[in-house]
């Protein structure tokens, strides 16, 4: 195959087909599955079409967004609006923060404590979440925990394996590029993933799903043949010469399965092999009626067990009169010794524990998707430092995917198109030298030295702050005082 080979359909493997074919190259998409997007995809299940999951479009988002432009589908997104917390026993009060207004102060001063950081660098220094936040005097034990549970259910990571200079990174971003967070107004599949594949069809790209990559061959110091199986048919298996460019744009634990020749080429090198993901789970819950008093935004049930969150898209999504609750199980590996049955059970469970207007009679149809084999990468302590560069040591390899080296803080679908615009930028740089490079939008930060002016500025109010929230919890603790005779 002359031309270039992206291996993989995910959002990654859009992306660099996409920009890749803007050079006039012969481009050509294998995905293992019966349809495009990945993580970012949906398919059919039990007949109906099912997200793989919740996504969000944050206004730092810039290269995702970009391409949403060029494919000319921001009409697909809608703006959604501000996180809504259900605290046990209190539905239909929801609340838009939990903690009290000191602890809210300290967390805030906490943030600026977090950019005053310098991560990164010659020594890659980095910590966990959890370590930065048990060593700061400031925060009390309310804030701490309402941190940790509310990145759980975001990244389906505990903080302990949590990079501190990633969420440094995550929230400088959205410090930079404050907006509404954007959400597609139905499934991804007909409102994102769906369009974007007729643009790459309509582009010249070859798209073949049901086509399994098996090994790779390497051979005088090239990527020289690509060993298939048919996945999606009769299971036939070939192997291809490779003339051109390949990019694999694969989860990393597919990477790592390929072989020490292709890890070996990485930069740094077998980087990769020490990668970790969580599995994010999904449950998708069809209702017979519309709940009442229930928003149609994002809603976080604060200290649930298994860290959900969950939004309401019946009230949004095209064609629904009905609820159609749409749940993030960010501890959805502490379900994996139950069947899945006993699994749904426990989750649909625990939301009529938040949720008493929920009965079983309502539920009309459940998806309970726990993504064990498709785990979520979120950077754990010191992972920047393995995260493989989009080019390799193999001239005609290059490699794409959320876990790919990028600013710390972008990984997710972020990550992903950046990973992908950055393999094409490798392969133009390889076929193209002269055309323009691929431009891939720069993601601001904040300066940690104008961070720590300001925290040392604010010093003494937050010591003032924890004070009175010291002073308040020991009042809240204390017995009522008794009057005569034990009396209150």
């Amino acid at each position: 195959m002359t031309g270039v080979t992206v291996v993989g359909g995910g959002l990654a493997g859009m992306t660099a087909a996409w920009a890749i074919r803007k050079y006039g190259i012969p481009v050509r998409l294998l995905e293992a599955s019966g349809e495009l997007g990945g993580m970012a995809g949906s398919r059919m299940i039990d007949g109906r079409v099912e997200d793989h999951g919740v996504h969000i479009f944050p206004a730092w988002y810039l290269n995702t967004l970009k391409l949403v432009g060029e494919l000319g589908i921001e009409g697909n997104l809608r703006e959604t609006g501000s996180l809504n917390q259900l605290m046990p026993g209190e539905y239909p009060a929801f609340r838009s923060a939990v903690t009290p207004v000191a602890d809210q102060l300290l967390f805030l001063y906490g943030v600026i404590d977090l950019l005053a950081q310098e991560y990164g660098g010659a020594g890659a220094r980095d910590e966990s979440l959890h370590s930065f936040l048990h060593s700061r005097w400031y925060l009390t034990d309310a804030a701490i925990t309402d941190v940790e549970h509310l990145f759980v259910a975001s990244s389906a990571k505990e903080s302990n394996a949590v990079s501190a200079a990633s969420f440094r990174g995550s929230i400088a971003a959205f410090a930079r590029h404050p907006g509404k967070v954007r959400m597609p107004r139905g499934d991804l599949q007909q409102w994102f993933i769906g369009p974007f594949r007729q643009r790459l069809e309509a582009a010249g790209v070859e798209v073949r799903t049901g086509a399994e990559l098996l090994g790779v061959r390497v051979d005088g110091g090239r990527l020289n043949a690509l060993t298939l199986r048919d996945a999606g048919g009769d299971g036939a298996t070939v192997t291809e010469d490779v003339d051109g460019h390949v990019v694999l744009a694969l989860p990393h634990g597919r990477l790592s399965g390929l072989g020490r020749e292709v890890t070996g080429a990485l930069r740094p090198p077998h980087g990769v092999d020490r990668l970790t993901s969580s599995p994010l789970g999904a449950l998708h819950i069809y209702l017979r009626r519309r709940l009442p008093g229930l928003p149609a935004d994002h809603v976080r049930l604060v200290e649930s067990p298994h860290a959900i969150t969950l939004i309401d898209v019946g009230q949004v999504w095209e064609g629904h009169d009905t609820s159609l609750l749409n749940c993030v199980v960010g501890r959805v590996s502490h379900l994996a010794h139950l069947s899945e049955d006993e699994a749904v059970k426990v989750l649909v469970e625990e939301l009529m524990s938040y949720i008493p207007v929920l009965t079983w009679d309502d539920i009309e149809h459940v998806c309970y998707q726990p993504h064990g084999g498709a785990p979520f990468f979120a950077p754990g302590p010191g992972s920047d430092r393995h995260r493989p560069a989009t080019a390799t040591a193999l001239p005609n390899l290059h490699v794409a995917g959320d876990f790919c080296a990028g600013p710390p803080g972008v990984a997710g679908m972020e990550g992903a198109v950046r990973s992908g615009l950055a393999a094409a930028e490798s392969v133009r740089r390889a076929l193209r030298p002269t055309a323009e490079p691929v431009r891939i939008e720069r993601i601001g930060g904040v300066s940690p030295s104008l961070a720590r002016g300001l925290r040392v500025a604010l010093t003494p109010f937050a010591a003032g702050v924890r004070r009175l929230a010291d002073r308040r919890r020991v009042r809240a603790a204390a017995p009522a005082d008794l009057g005569p005779g034990g009396r209150p």
